[in-house]
């Protein structure tokens, strides 16, 4: 700027013409330094800071960039100076607000965003770098709220603009970052901290306890004069460390990213300073001018060229088409447009300059393109274009004041090269912006990217795609309406928010279905004005039967309109307001070999919705190629979102064209990533091939799994923000969404193919120690390699720092011990150096680097290396020597009970003791575990078995009972009758001798039956004390009832001949049953009963012991009472009626036989009773083993 509108916009005293015209020589791109000062930095306050305070937000702002100009001036010796600053006011501000007289903007873009704090940084300034070193940044961010409290921001804008502008980093820790630490062991194995000054840096016991405060200001000498990129609020610090003060050895981001050069060094080697020499000794006003503007209005001059290269079957048609669409449909009111046609001599001026602010106009402007271009073959004269259309956009702000100016080149390149090259400067001193279209393809010596990469505009390509030899294929026009339409939302001045974004897009193709259906989602920030469109490439037969379309309240709209069918779009009138899944169908004809293309596009709701946008672009150099995508949610980072790149390309020696497809990654690896989680994707791209390449990018949910930081208030900054990687807050998912970014085009020559593959640097290498296994784990991110993959991985060591930051190949040592396995680029892969393979390395300390190859033509070619990492694994201790006395605890027992005992360190608490961690206690726990739940099983499947086994005996034994026939079951009223006899004296004559039945049950005295827990379980009953006296009665009551009984003799069939010690017929009602089921006698008698029948049948008296006899004395004595038996069910006998007798076994008793006494009759012995007494009695040493 002229130092007389300088002087007259200072004194605010001049026209508003004159102020326009002085405004017009303000360039509108990137600061341009001139003389040791910088014009046109640009600072511009969000719509988001409030209007309250805002002449206090623009003063404080003021006093800030004079007091930056100056410490920029005295750190750089007197280099450079803010001279010029532009500051954007929001749309909402009055012109109140400022101090001086507001102009309209001329399109520039902000170098330093005012904006509310931040959910990370807080109020603290900070700077997005998403490139390498010494490539500029992003944008400095300044919370307003710094400027309200009237704090002095001069030291801290100095340190990001030297990042922003120069591409240097930060040369201090971040507290927890385990690649930038706070502090490191240098080669005397002393912790020291991470920074850089020309002065010994004391480390305030952080490097003891990282909780205390990481304040660089008190770190520092007191006599420091550097670093500014260390301790920039330190007021002695004036100076950046060089070549002589700066620590290469220290872990800071700028050394790992600018291969541990000094910051002044990179400084100065950026192009501003390019033979410069500082003097700051020469007096300079350093307070800079400050102008006001805001966004008004943007001015496109249209530069076609009308050859006969233009007409490639549809392809005039297709650009009459894009181009009344883009000016009758898709451009704001504020906007002003002209129209220049070029032929192989000249241009012609078809429409001035005009504002759209009526249908009428835009249809005038619109009709003005010819239906045909031009016959001529000759290239057309391009240069004669842009001067025309220079000098349109000069007379028009000379008229009506500035604008944001943009040129729209539209050609199939270029030939005159040299004449255009010589508009670029003035074009750049007007502020003017080249956006170049290479349509319908390249058909001359040169594309058109050269020159918009030199005005700071937009390249983009368009080929057209060929159906048959007379009709292109409607992508051609799809692709180039969608061109037109980003130009108009990325040069668009107004209030934010008016511009509508693409949330859904898809190609309906031939493939066999006449029906198909698809959805999108309209996301909560969205909605009108929004609109359902189809492309179709017959305007007069669209070849689309029918189109329907579902709300989330399942409201069908199926009624299209043909209003925008001259654009080739089919319309859906809906009500798009309406959050959530959206369905629709669409029936095509089939057979249709056009594709047709579905489109969505919404609105944002409020100016400070939170939307998901993305933007793209490359690095400046294409040896090699760094493809960019920011996605963000508002001002917040969207993270796990999928960013594909589909990249086309021409073939080597002529073949067709090539596509592939990569995802761009953010995973903070430092190369060419620099910052994980900050949102913006990164990756590097090797060409094949010369020729010209579109790189197409889609930015999805990934299947639902991307995630944004909450909209919440701002308390306090995250300390030292932030190094390998940006701090999440708070988190919510987001619906799913997509975007379509406009293609970008590149060329690649010769000099920018390149043989030897890329390779990445590995810039987060991550050491972690275990002791316990003497074992350390490395981590890093597998490294970017282009179209490459990784062969393998190299890892050296040393034992001084200096010698494997300097002497890696030399000094270092290869680990031999194993080697890494590649992963594909961004996986986190990891590699344990087991030292017990290697035990002469314990107790030493050990620096590690290591770096990839890949193979190429010429053998294995090596990548960058990477990061140090700092690693000493402990020998174990000693065993312990052997105890002199046998002890009685392993642990110390002196404190319990202890009542502050944790119960959770129980578990540690043995580690330490035994020396070996969880890792090696949970193991055997849960062994113990799992062996006794196997005991519990195989017990338990051992009871089964046992079980199983008893029921399966008893069964047999119940069926070898019936099989024999010996089993009888009779009715318990059946009487039982005993017949006493002897194996010897049975004749075989009848016998007419028997004994009576005895009592009925009524008046037998109780019978008792044992309880018996198994089946094979014998009761005893000297268990219960009181079975003697319950036998005693009934043995009495029993004598009572045989004297009153006459034996007589029972007359037997004739049968063969029997043999027992005793008969028990199945006629008496005293059989004991249980449950429904007869009891035999082992289960129904006492052990006293069967004692009594043992020594019954063995008794040396014979068959008298069951008959009364006389006893020495001539008293009259019973026997003991012999209890009834329970008798079996089995089939018809001879000899008894009802069946066999249990005890008696078949055929022994004959029909003719009677009873007969064995031997002579003798006194009954009550003697043997004792043997009952023996057994009932409670004393158990008295048993014998008849007793059993």
């Amino acid at each position: 700027m002229t130092s007389a509108c300088s002087g007259l916009l200072w004194a605010a005293a001049v026209a508003a013409v004159t102020v326009a015209l002085c405004a017009w020589e303000v360039t509108a791109g990137p600061a341009l330094l001139k003389n040791g000062g910088y014009d046109g930095v640009i600072v511009a306050i969000d719509d988001s800071v409030p209007a309250d305070n805002c002449r206090a937000i623009l003063n404080n702002l003021e006093i800030s960039l004079a007091g930056a100009s100056q410490f920029l001036h005295a750190a750089l010796e007197g280099r450079a100076y803010l001279r010029t600053v532009t500051v954007l006011l929001p749309d909402a501000w009055a012109d109140s607000c400022s101090p001086r007289y507001v102009t309209t903007s001329s399109g520039e873009t902000a170098d330093i965003r005012v904006s509310v704090p931040h959910p990370v940084f807080g109020d603290s300034t900070w700077t997005q770098q998403s490139q390498g070193c010494g490539q500029p940044g992003d944008f400095i961010y300044l919370s307003y709220r710094q400027l309200l409290e009237g704090k002095n921001l001069a030291r801290s804008l100095v340190r990001e603009w030297t990042k922003y502008r120069y591409g240097v980093f930060d040369e201090t820790g971040y507290h927890g970052d385990s690649v930038y630490p706070t502090c490191y062991y240098g080669d005397q194995n002393k912790s020291k901290v991470t920074g850089c000054s020309d002065l010994p840096i004391a480390d305030m016991g952080i490097c003891d306890d990282p909780n205390l405060v990481y304040n660089t200001s008190n770190m520092v000498h007191a006599d420091a004069k550097s670093s500014i990129m260390f301790a920039s609020e330190s007021p002695h610090i004036t100076k950046f460390c060089d070549s002589q003060t700066h620590n290469k050895h220290a872990p800071t981001k700028h050394n790992l990213i600018c291969e541990r050069r000094s910051v002044m060094d990179v400084i100065l080697q950026h192009p501003d300073f390019i033979n410069s020499v500082g003097d700051a000794s020469v007096m300079t006003n350093t307070t800079p001018s400050v102008l006001y503007k805001k966004r008004k209005l943007t001015r496109y001059v249209l530069v076609v060229e009308e050859t006969m290269a233009m007409h490639v079957r549809e392809s005039w048609v297709f650009l009459r088409t894009a181009v009344r669409k883009w000016l009758v449909y898709d451009l704001p009111a504020n906007t002003e447009v002209g129209l220049v046609l070029c032929n192989e001599t000249a241009s012609n001026r078809v429409h001035r300059l005009s504002e759209l602010t009526s249908v009428t106009t835009r249809d005038f402007l619109a009709a003005t393109i010819p239906y045909t271009p031009g016959e001529s073959h000759s290239a057309g004269c391009l240069h004669c274009g842009v001067r025309e259309a220079l000098d349109m956009l000069k007379d028009r702000a000379t008229i009506a004041g500035p604008a944001s100016s943009v040129v729209i080149i539209i050609a199939p390149g270029m030939d005159h090269v040299t004449e255009l090259n010589a508009l670029l400067p003035r074009a750049v001193s007007f502020g003017v912006r080249l956006v170049t279209i290479n349509y319908p393809n390249i058909a001359r010596s040169a594309p058109l990217n050269s020159l918009a990469h030199a005005t700071g505009g937009e390249a983009f390509t368009v080929q057209e795609q060929r159906y048959n030899m007379a009709t292109s294929y409607v992508t051609t026009y799809f692709k180039l309406a969608n061109i037109l339409f980003s130009i108009a939302s990325q040069y668009y001045e107004g209030r934010p928010g008016v511009m509508p974004i693409e949330v859904h897009r898809r190609e309906l193709s031939d493939d066999g279905r006449s029906s198909v259906t698809g959805s999108f989602v309209l996301e909560e920030s969205l909605g009108e004005p929004a609109q359902f469109n189809v492309y179709t490439h017959n305007s007069e037969m669209p070849l689309i039967r029918r189109m329907s379309l579902t709300s989330p309240s399942q409201i069908v709209y199926s009624r299209r309109s043909d209003s925008l069918l001259s654009f080739k779009m089919l319309t859906l009138p809906a009500n798009l307001n309406e959050t959530g899944t959206w369905t629709y169908e669409i029936e095509r004809f089939p057979g249709n070999p056009q594709p047709h293309f579905v489109q969505v596009m919404a609105t944002p709701r409020t100016r400070s919705s939170l939307v998901v946008r993305a933007r793209a672009w490359t690095s400046e150099g294409k040896t090699p190629l760094i493809l960019y995508t920011e996605v963000k949610r508002g001002d917040y980072p969207v993270l796990g979102a999928r960013v594909e790149v589909i990249a086309t390309y021409p073939g080597k020696n002529g073949s067709g064209a090539h596509r592939d497809k990569f995802e761009l990654l953010d995973t903070g690896s430092g190369d060419p990533d620099i910052t994980k989680g900050d949102g913006v994707y990164s990756r590097y791209f090797t060409a094949q091939a010369e020729g010209m390449y579109t790189f197409e990018i889609s930015v999805m949910d990934n299947g639902n799994t991307a995630y944004s930081w909450q909209d919440i208030a701002v308390s306090e900054p995250y300390s030292e923000c932030c190094g390998s990687v940006v701090p999440t807050p708070a988190v919510q998912p987001l619906s799913p969404f997509q975007r379509i970014l406009p293609p970008i085009s590149a060329v690649f020559g010769p000099e920018d193919i390149s043989i030897d593959p890329i390779l990445g640097r590995i810039g987060d290498l991550r050491a972690r120690i275990i002791p316990t296994d003497l074992k350390a784990r490395l981590t890093w991110t597998a490294p970017d390699v282009g179209s490459t993959p990784v062969s393998h991985y190299e890892i050296r060591y040393a034992h001084s720092l200096s010698d494997i930051i300097e002497h890696y190949d030399s000094v270092g040592q290869i680990w031999n011990y194993g080697t890494p396995f590649p992963l594909t680029p961004g996986s986190e892969t990891t590699f344990t150096l087991d030292f017990t393979r290697n035990p002469s390395l314990l107790d030493l300390p050990l620096y590690i680097r290591m770096r990839a190859f890949a193979e190429s033509i010429d053998g294995p070619a090596s990548g960058p290396i990477s990061n140090w990492v700092y690693v000493m694994v402990p020998s174990p201790p000693p065993p312990p020597p052997p105890p002199t006395t046998l002890p009685t605890s392993t642990f110390d027992i002196s404190s319990w009970p202890n009542e502050n005992t944790d119960a959770a360190s129980v578990l540690p608490g043995i580690a330490q003791a035994e020396n070996f961690g969880l890792e090696l206690i949970l193991p055997i726990v849960g062994g113990l575990a799992l062996l006794a739940i196997c005991l519990i099983v195989y017990c338990y499947i051992c009871i089964l078995r046992r079980r199983h086994g008893n029921s399966d005996k008893k069964q047999k034994g119940k069926d070898k009972h019936t099989s024999n026939g010996k089993q009888q079951v009779t009715s318990p009223s059946t009487p039982v009758t005993i017949m006493p006899s002897s194996p010897g004296n049975i004749s075989n004559g009848n016998s007419n001798n028997s004994i009576a039945p005895p009592p009925q049950p009524d008046s037998m005295p109780p019978q008792y039956e044992a309880t018996i827990s198994e089946e094979k379980k014998r009761f005893s009953v000297s268990q219960l004390q009181q079975e003697e006296q319950m036998l005693q009665q009934q043995h009495e009551q029993l004598l009572q009832q045989q004297r009153d009984m006459t034996p007589h003799v029972v007359a037997l069939p004739s049968t063969n001949s029997v043999s027992g010690i005793s008969t028990i017929s199945n006629g008496g009602s005293n059989t004991i049953t249980r449950g429904g089921r007869t009891l035999s006698p082992y289960q129904s008698w006492t052990a006293s009963q069967l004692l009594h029948e043992h020594e019954r049948r063995h008794s040396p008296y014979g068959g008298r012991a069951d008959e009364e006899v006389t006893s020495g004395n001539g008293g009259n004595q019973m026997p003991p009472p012999v209890p009834p038996l329970p008798a079996y069910t089995a089939s018809n006998n001879a000899v008894y009626s009802s069946g066999p007798i249990y005890g008696v076994h078949p055929g022994t008793f004959s029909t003719s036989a009677g009873y007969h006494r064995n031997g002579s009759l003798v006194p009954f012995n009550p003697s043997l009773q004792g043997s009952l007494s023996s057994v009932s009695s409670g004393d158990r040493k008295k048993r014998n083993v008849t007793m059993v």
